[in-house]
């Protein structure tokens, strides 16, 4: 088995500069795929080259790993993995593998021991999830508020022209993705917007999947109604007894109704109805996750620096702007909080940045450091 890269000169329409198809076969036959992206930086005015898998400094994903056909996932990880580490990068960061990856060991073997490099494993992202197998009954009994949601479902049930929709349909996608960014837009306006919808060059990338992905059963839209609009919804994807809970909105002159809340118990038991064993919260530990969730798995980053000095300054760039983040939240109350994330999430748009009035007399200062460090 052999291994091959495809850089954009070999793209197909609209593949973007800078990324790389990198494939294994077997005779003539294509049976594994890694897609990655690459960039230039020049930490210390030197050249630094960047790799990590495909859209994950903009739009982020679990689980990423190299695509195989089945039998073929070890054979074209070596293949791969082989070729890649005679590449002269000089950072290499694989995040959100998934803990039984493939990949994991062969990394560790092709890397871990690579003179040139070093290379560390850690934990990235906490997922929560459900088992569903029990069924939807047993399900709500384990969640942390089952007569709460009775409660407020009797509630909301009763309103004026109260209603679920589920939207699965190719020709109706497009519309329930426009309502989902609406509210999701009004969830997160008080914020600045959302770090994972804002960008006009994500949600172009999702007005582009949802059509392609609704043609094959694999992309849902669940609603709740109320009062001739729509007032919660959710965003997820679906694919044989695995359904993943990606994007969610609501309105927020509807929170004290808890629409959020009671159409996402509905959508955990509509999942268990239709036979799905494993509801996937995805990234993150929001409170309102573990309302639900029975377990966590954990996503891991693999990732291995070159010993030169830019190369190594570029890497630590990314703890810092961790570790400054983290202060931030241990320093400023949840108001200012908010005001800086706005004044981010406005410069990364372009958009003129508010004003910032933090009871710090540093505050501007940490501002300006977040912002040149996310720029790294």
């Amino acid at each position: 088995m052999r291994c091959h890269r495809r850089r954009p000169s070999f793209r197909t329409p609209g593949w973007p500069p800078g990324r790389q198809r990198w494939g294994a076969r077997d005779g003539a036959r294509l049976v594994g795929l890694l897609a990655l992206s690459e960039r230039r930086s020049a930490p210390m005015g030197k050249s630094v080259r960047r790799v990590c898998f495909m859209g994950e400094r903009v739009v982020a994903a679990d689980g990423l790993d190299v695509l195989a056909l089945p039998g073929c996932a070890r054979p074209a990880v070596v293949a791969i993995l082989t070729r890649l580490a005679a590449e002269p990068i000089d950072l290499l960061r694989l995040d959100g593998l998934p803990a039984d990856s493939p990949m994991l060991s062969l990394l560790a073997w092709q890397l871990g021991s690579d003179g040139r490099r070093a290379y560390t494993l850690s934990a990235h992202q906490i997922c929560p999830y459900l088992d569903l197998s029990a069924g939807w009954e047993a399900t709500l009994s384990r969640s942390r508020r089952p007569h709460q949601f009775g409660r407020v479902l009797r509630a909301v049930s009763g309103l004026d022209g109260f209603e679920t929709r589920t939207v699965t349909e190719p020709v109706l996608v497009d519309a329930a993705l426009e309502r989902l960014l609406a509210l999701h837009d009004q969830r997160w306006a008080v914020q600045g917007g959302s770090d994972a919808m804002t960008l006009p060059s994500v949600r172009a990338f999702h007005r582009r999947l949802v059509p392609a992905l609704a043609q094959h059963g694999m992309v849902r839209f669940e609603e709740l109604w109320v009062g001739g609009a729509c007032r919660a919804t959710y965003y997820g994807f679906e694919r044989g007894d695995h359904y993943r809970l990606y994007q969610a909105g609501y309105d927020p002159a509807w929170a004290k109704k808890s629409v959020a809340f009671v159409r996402m118990g509905l959508s955990i038991k509509e999942a268990a109805e239709r036979g799905v064993r494993c509801y996937d919260l995805l990234r993150g530990t929001e409170t309102y996750k573990f309302d639900w969730a029975g377990g966590a798995r954990v996503t891991l980053s693999a990732q291995a620096v070159a010993r030169r000095p830019a190369a190594r300054l570029l890497a630590r760039a990314r703890q810092l702007r961790v570790a400054t983040e983290a202060a931030a939240e241990a320093v400023f109350p949840v108001r200012s909080l908010d005001l800086l994330r706005h004044w981010r999430r406005s410069r990364q748009r372009g958009k003129t940045a508010p004003t910032l009035t933090v009871p710090r007399k540093r505050g501007r200062e940490i501002a300006r450091e977040l912002a040149e460090v996310g720029d790294a």
